[in-house]
């Protein structure tokens, strides 16, 4: 039998420095602040939300990177700062933005964005889901542009997402309570435009000294 052609023992064959480029994108885990970079990304959820839990820890990653993360939000929605402290966050070093409507909102995200300072920038839309699709497709464009993840928080549900919009991940997320000062969080990937929705993400968390 005729040895098999050099071509023909290396088809399908990937080089060793190539595999090792590629294999991060194969095992990574979808959910850190590395594989949302560059990313629009919606997370939402109804009463029992954890939309800022999950947000609380990308914050947490990017500071633990020396990175800076900020915080875009506007009318009475707000983070509670103790809890963001008793997470790890360094509120010292998150710059927050007060905004009175979206076109605002989107005008701080572009300044932000456009630095190019940023790993990590969060628009607390509350239920103001309807963002012109110009200001998508800028903000969407630095995002891209300066690897960085643009997060949207809404209080929308699976029936009401935003539809037509240039989201590249919408994550659904709630918080169960199963033991005192204990919950299990859940973040489900509604839309995935690098892979397969349908994905979940689940985190054991535990409550501030208040919901204890």
């Amino acid at each position: 039998m005729n040895a098999p052609c050099l071509a023909e023992t290396t088809a399908g064959v990937v080089p060793a420095r190539e595999l090792l480029r590629i294999v991060p994108e194969i095992v990574g885990e979808p959910w850190s602040l590395e594989a949302l970079a560059g990313r629009f990304v919606e997370i939402s959820g109804g009463s029992a939300t954890a939309a800022l839990t999950v947000v609380a820890g990308l914050i947490v990653q990017a500071q633990e990177r020396g990175d800076l993360a900020a915080w875009i939000g506007g009318g009475h929605s707000i983070f509670f700062p103790p809890d963001f402290a008793a997470s790890g966050i360094d509120l010292a070093a998150l710059p927050v933005v007060h905004a009175d409507n979206v076109t605002q909102m989107a005008r701080a995200a572009d300044t932000l964005l456009r630095s190019g300072a940023f790993s990590l920038v969060v628009l607390d839309l509350e239920g103001r889901v309807e963002m012109p699709m110009a200001m998508q497709t800028r903000l969407v464009g630095l995002a891209k542009q300066h690897h960085t993840v643009l997060i949207g928080i809404t209080r929308s549900l699976r029936r009401t997402a935003q539809r037509g919009s240039l989201v590249s991940l919408r994550v659904e997320t709630e918080r169960v309570r199963t033991a005192p000062g204990c919950f299990t969080c859940t973040w489900r990937a509604l839309k995935d435009k690098r892979q397969a929705p349908g994905w979940s993400h689940r985190e054991i968390c535990h409550g501030p000294d208040g919901v204890c």
